[in-house]
């Protein structure tokens, strides 16, 4: 491990482990008369208003969720066409929104460390005290209960992480069995796992789907079985499943939003031509994520938007398309990536074709990170990356606990929302009234193997 990674992991380790809590808005806080003002308001005007957000009241956690909430502008008819074109309102009216399970408050320093079951590594799970269940037994016990959980990409870490939380869950109860099938990015095998996990009478389903159309059709055939099915992260397209466990993708979003508005005031002006990597279009982490980051940038009629590149989540093909678009494109200002693949591709490409310092006047090109590997976050602490989302893989242990909390008879709201987490940038700076963090705030939640 690199000295300046072993100095990071000393610093992560004592820094703000004591009640910094992330918690949904304050029940009751109306934002429409905001909306209904700032819906009149672009450019200048529109970022004043977002500045005076703390003098109206809205700070903290609140800030995050005004900008979640924020309608869509026609001020930039570019974006505004964008968003309509690829069906994105729609995926945002549908993602499901409401209150933490049993009033859950997250604060830093929760979580417990384990050595990762497939990966060895040693990391942090943020969320293990979130629909709680006690370790031993479940149930009859004296039966052992069967799950199965299909997901995509043991050879990716971020995938091979949630896999691991997964199965530390399971294992914490001695009557419960637990499969893990890798689909390998191939949606017809995920539907026969699907189907492999019916024929086996499995007790329950946990699946994270790529896509959410192809998942429709095997999740149904399970809950028309009689076996209880939970999506993790991300959606399946059969409506009925048994439960959702939803990731942050709108708070990455609106963040990615907010911080480039900021940003370029920082800078100056708020001109900056935008290049989009993206995951297929379709899956909830592209739609949702990509929704919310354009709601906010609809409101600055001087972004452009140079092109929007989809890959298969896959860093080989982003690095691909972020090598198209520096041909393509002399003045380039902003690379977002809808993941830590696309946006750790685009940075390896910028700097192979020394283009890290081209924009107007010899400014660094701007790059806008979700997810949380040690990677992406390193790269924030040096100042590469202005800005990380974090968006943990740790959520799939919430999502065995949720299904096993449903073989057992237990009442679980449908939609099981996760929290919000404030956004990574170099120096926790604030912004429109929202302190982010640090990376040495975060560092102890990453994910992947450690920095060599």
């Amino acid at each position: 491990m690199r000295q300046s990674a072993k100095l990071f992991l000393l610093l992560a380790t004592a820094s703000f482990l004591v009640g910094i809590a992330f918690v949904a808005p304050a029940k009751g806080m109306d934002f429409e008369p905001l909306y209904k003002e700032v819906s009149k308001l672009q450019g200048e005007a529109a970022l004043k208003f977002f500045e005076s957000l703390p003098s109206r009241g809205v700070k903290g956690a609140d800030v995050i969720q005004f900008f979640i909430d924020l309608p869509i502008s026609n001020a930039n008819k570019q974006i505004y066409e964008i968003f309509m074109k690829d069906g994105l309102g729609f995926y945002l009216d549908k993602y499901p929104k409401g209150e933490f399970y049993q009033g859950f408050r997250w604060e830093k320093g929760m979580g417990t460390e384990i050595i990762g079951p497939m990966s060895k590594e040693k990391i942090k799970l943020p969320f293990t005290d979130y629909v709680p269940l006690p370790e031993g037994p479940i149930g009859d016990p004296n039966k052992t209960y069967k799950i199965g959980f299909t997901m995509h990409g043991f050879n990716m870490p971020w995938l091979l992480d949630m896999a691991d939380a997964a199965i530390w869950e399971a294992n914490r109860h001695p009557n419960v069995k637990i499969t893990v099938l890798d689909a390998e990015f191939d949606n017809a095998k995920m539907a026969a796992h699907f189907d492999t996990f019916i024929a086996q009478k499995m007790d329950g389903i946990l699946v994270w789907p790529m896509i959410e159309a192809p998942t429709g059709p095997p999740a149904q055939r399970a809950i028309q079985a009689g076996i209880p099915v939970v999506s993790v992260d991300r959606m399946t397209g059969y409506e009925g499943v048994s439960a959702r466990v939803t990731g942050n993708f709108p708070a990455n979003g609106a963040q990615q939003g907010m911080y480039l508005i900021w940003k370029l005031k920082q800078e100056g002006n708020l001109n900056a031509n935008v290049i989009l990597l993206r995951k297929p279009l379709g899956s909830t982490a592209d739609s949702i994520r990509t929704g919310h980051l354009l709601k906010v940038l609809s409101y600055f009629p001087t972004i452009k938007v140079l092109h929007s590149y989809h890959d298969s989540d896959n860093r080989e093909e982003a690095f691909l398309n972020a090598q198209a678009a520096l041909q393509a494109y002399d003045n380039i200002d902003v690379f977002f990536g809808v993941g830590d693949q696309e946006i750790l591709a685009a940075v390896e490409a910028v700097r192979m074709a020394n283009r890290m310092y081209s924009r107007k006047g010899g400014k660094k090109i701007i790059f806008l990170a979700i997810d949380d590997s040690k990677e992406c976050i390193q790269n924030v602490m040096k100042g590469d990356f202005g800005i990380d989302t974090p968006y943990t893989p740790f959520v799939s242990d919430i999502g065995v606990r949720v299904l096993l909390n449903i073989i057992t008879g237990v009442k679980i709201p449908r939609n099981v929302i996760t929290p919000n987490i404030p956004m990574v940038t170099e120096k926790g700076d604030e912004i429109f009234g929202l302190k982010t963090q640090t990376p040495q705030e975060w560092w102890q939640y990453t994910y992947g193997p450690p920095l060599k």
